[in-house]
Formats: C-alpha cells, structure tokens, sequence
C-alpha cells in the first residue's frame, strides 16, 4: 500500500514537472516570437501598408502597432497551445486519460481552428477592403459617389459578414445558429441601403 502511494506521489510530481518544462518553454518561445515577428514585420514596413485598410486603421485604434498586435496576438496563442500541451503530458503520465484526451482535442480542434479561422478572416477583411478601394476609385464625380458610397459600405459589411461566417465554419464550429440569426440583419442592412439610394436620389433630383 505504502509502495503504491509513493508510486502515485512520484507520478503526479513527474507529470507535474513535466507541465511546469513545457509551460516555461511556451512562454520563453512566445516571448521569442513576439519579438521576432514585431521587428520583422516593422522592417517590412507592414504598418505603413495595412493603414490603406479599414482593418489596419481598426487596429491602430486600439492603440497597438500592427506589427505588435500581430506578435501579441501569436505569443498568446503559443502560450496557450504550451499549456494546454502541459496539462496533456502531465494528465497522460498520471494516468488521467479523460483529461488528456480532452485537452488534445482543444488542441487538434479549437486552437486549431481558432488560428485557420482568424487567418481566413484577417486575408478576407484586406481583400474585401482592397476591392471596395477599387470601387470608390472608379468614380470621381461627386453625383456619382453620392449613389456609390452606400453600395459599396454595403458590400463592405455583407463580405465581411459571408467572411466571418466561412472562417468560423471552416475552423470547425457549427455556423447554423449564426446564419439564422445574420440573415436578418443582412434583410435590416439591404433596405436601409436602399432608403440611403432613394433619398440620396430624391435628393439629387431636387438640386437639378
């Protein structure tokens, strides 16, 4: 009985151990990570070029450089996935399967597909920005941007909607229950664009 329980004891304070190892190389690895990724992308001068984009200016609004977000933002999930890597190894060589095959699978599922997700949706916002730029510059005459401008913010929105919607559906969650829920809000947005147009052609009308 003695034997067991110090074989129990030496277990939980290897796998104990073995959490603590990973933990402190997640974070030293963040840490490495957020700094090289910070300098690289200021020296390739991305800061200057996301501003061009509604999701650049975003960021810059929460008072982060986009190159630091972007570190912060890889750091905390390296130190995220190291954890929960602990919590497996450790949860494994003790003998608690539950847990750690729990904790795999935040791993190979969420985390996973928190990062293709937000990848998916940070490639689709640029895109979508740089197609709704284009718009805007194929006209220059005021009459015309009048007209213009509330189609092309409802682009704007709707894109970003379908975006969201795919990159969370691609990271693996259900969307069903979203989708119900945007479809109204995409019926809201299209007639308010459609007063704007009206008004905005009424109003045209009157000043000729």
């Amino acid at each position: 009985m003695i034997e067991v329980n110090i074989e129990l004891i030496t277990r939980i304070l290897t796998g104990v151990g073995i959490a603590a190892l990973l933990i402190i190389v997640g974070y030293v690895l963040g840490k490495g990570v957020k700094i090289l990724l910070v300098k690289s992308l200021d020296k390739l001068g991305l800061e200057e070029w996301l501003r061009r984009f509604s999701f650049g200016r975003a960021i810059k609004r929460t008072g982060f450089m986009v190159s630091e977000f972007f570190g912060i933002m890889a750091s905390w999930i390296i130190y995220i996935v190291f954890i929960i890597l602990g919590v497996h190894y450790a949860s494994s060589y003790i003998g608690l399967r539950d847990i750690a095959d729990t904790s795999l699978l935040l791993i190979n599922l969420y985390i996973a597909g928190f990062v293709k997700a937000l990848l998916i949706i940070i490639m689709g916002f640029i895109l979508i920005d740089a197609f709704i730029s284009y718009i805007y510059k194929s006209s220059e005459l005021r009459t015309e941007m009048q007209l213009l401008t509330p189609v092309a913010e409802y682009l704007r929105i709707l894109l970003y909607i379908v975006i969201v919607i795919f990159a969370i559906e691609q990271g693996g969650i259900s969307v069903e229950a979203l989708t119900n829920i945007v479809t109204p809000i995409i019926w809201g947005l299209t007639i308010a664009m459609l007063l704007i147009i009206a008004f905005n052609i009424i109003q045209l009308t009157r000043g000729r």
